[in-house]
């Protein structure tokens, strides 16, 4: 499977491939994660919580999300 994908010799194009490749879910993931933050924050604010409890909040609801999700991938070989 691995040898059924392109090997690409420039950083720039390999770049380029990966972003054009996983473009739908690095918008997915950002669109989230953005909502995720803005959810807590205003919670917090409405709840009038201390900063730092959704400082720890905010860090472990985007590591949970990061480790649920799966990996992005790379529809490439690269010659390195």
């Amino acid at each position: 499977m691995a040898s059924e994908r392109p090997v690409i010799e420039s950083r720039s194009r390999r770049l380029l491939a990966y972003l054009r490749f996983n473009r739908a879910r690095i918008v997915t993931d950002v669109s989230l994660l953005l909502v995720w933050m803005f959810v807590a924050s205003a919670t917090f604010d409405w709840l009038e919580q201390p900063p730092w409890l959704l400082y720890v909040v905010t860090f472990t609801g985007v590591v949970l999300y990061t480790r649920v999700t799966p990996t992005w991938e790379r529809p490439y070989r690269s010659p390195d």
